[in-house]
């Protein structure tokens, strides 16, 4: 999007120390401002939340994580369709304040955790450049679609796809590429890529918390429901195990499609949506951390990943395509290199989402300290 064809665009950008509080839809939801939001423009469907005094940033953002705040949030929302609430809203929602000590204590540990996310992303990047580096692709490439000539053969392979963006556009710059340099099929470097049934859902009060697609791609999301597993036949099979990879199979090729994930501990035990494809790497030939990068590189992986989407609607990603996706081959020293990258940020953005979690609980238990004095009180 270009910023002379944005109104106001000045007012579109963000700085590091704001918070951004959703405010059309769903309602309620904030973030932190992390170094790739910098110098972009940023919907106004997100309220700037800017600190007074920036030692009390760690505790605002805790707080406004917990449930209370959202029930708050949610509680002045307006509309049919679609919610919204206002800056009028926002400023009039309430901030229960703690002891300096306790604020702090807190607010360190929710500080500290949007630090570690922000490394994680920048360990991530750094990974995808050294990927992009190592196949050849500038990291800005972006080929126009134009026209191309295809052979039959090369159709006919490609299960007879006729859409265009199959072979032309990004694409085609990663298949020249890849063509004249040492590359293997997803399917010799896995022991499988699983597509598990479609199955009937029971929700309600269990113990095992269900994610789908959006939630698990999520920054630090919340599983908000909860599924009787063991009423879904061969239940084990769905739950998520730490070290295996996950990509979305369904959703749209400019967001959430075939973006790939590596379960670590905080998943363990959740029950995994069917739309999550299962990629279970062989660690004896391919590295984890390199197939997580090559996959969720902008300008490598993911153009290879999105070809293979089918339907209209609601695209979707078959095993039988991923298997066929060419990856690169680097050498021993590159592939340690980038795997190395991307395990140190997997392991980082998760023990942010641990710290995270850490310090909203501790700010619900102060907010639920205050309610219970007032209630006390009257």
């Amino acid at each position: 999007l270009a910023a002379p064809f944005v109104p106001q665009a000045d007012s579109r950008y963000v700085k590091q120390d704001w918070l951004l509080l959703s405010c059309s839809g769903v309602v309620g939801n904030v973030t932190a401002v992390y170094p790739h939001h910098m110098n972009r423009i940023i919907t106004h469907d997100l309220l700037r939340i800017v600190t007074k005094d920036q030692a009390e940033y760690g505790w605002l953002y805790a707080y406004m994580k917990t449930g209370f705040f959202k029930q708050i949030a949610r509680a002045a929302q307006y509309g049919h369709m679609v919610k919204h609430i206002e800056v009028a809203h926002a400023n009039e929602f309430p901030v229960i304040m703690p002891d300096a000590a306790t604020r702090k204590a807190i607010g360190d540990k929710a500080a500290k955790a949007v630090r570690l996310r922000g490394e994680a992303w920048r360990l991530r990047d750094e990974a995808f450049k050294l990927l992009e580096k190592g196949v050849g692709i500038a990291c800005e490439a972006e080929s126009p679609a134009g026209t191309c000539v295809v052979s039959l053969s090369k159709v006919i392979d490609n299960r007879s796809r006729l859409d265009a963006d199959s072979y032309a556009g990004s694409i085609s710059a990663v298949d020249s590429l890849v063509d004249v340099m040492e590359h293997a099929p997803l399917a010799e470097l896995v022991e499988d890529v699983e597509e598990l049934p479609r199955f009937k859902r029971f929700y309600g009060d269990s113990d095992v918390p269900f994610v789908g697609v959006s939630e698990i791609f999520d920054v630090n999301a919340q599983p908000t429901k909860f599924v009787y597993a063991k009423l879904i036949k061969n239940w084990e099979r769905y739950i998520l195990k730490p070290g295996t990879l996950v990509m979305a199979c369904s959703g749209q090729k400019y967001g959430i499609l075939g973006r790939a994930l590596l379960l670590t501990e905080n998943h363990e035990g959740m029950f995994g949506s069917n739309h999550l494809l299962r990629i279970y790497p062989d660690v004896t030939k391919i590295r984890t951390g390199y197939l997580l990068a090559f996959l969720n590189s902008p300008t490598v992986g993911r153009p290879s990943v999105v070809r293979c989407a089918y339907g209209t609607s609601m695209p979707q990603l078959s095993p039988i395509d991923i298997k066929k996706i060419r990856v690169p081959r680097l050498g021993a020293d590159v592939e340690s290199a980038i795997a190395d990258l991307m395990d140190r940020s997997v392991s980082t953005s998760a023990k942010a989402d641990r710290l995270e979690n850490e310090a909203t609980k501790l700010a619900q238990e102060q907010v639920d300290i205050a309610i219970e004095k007032v209630v006390s009180n009257t």
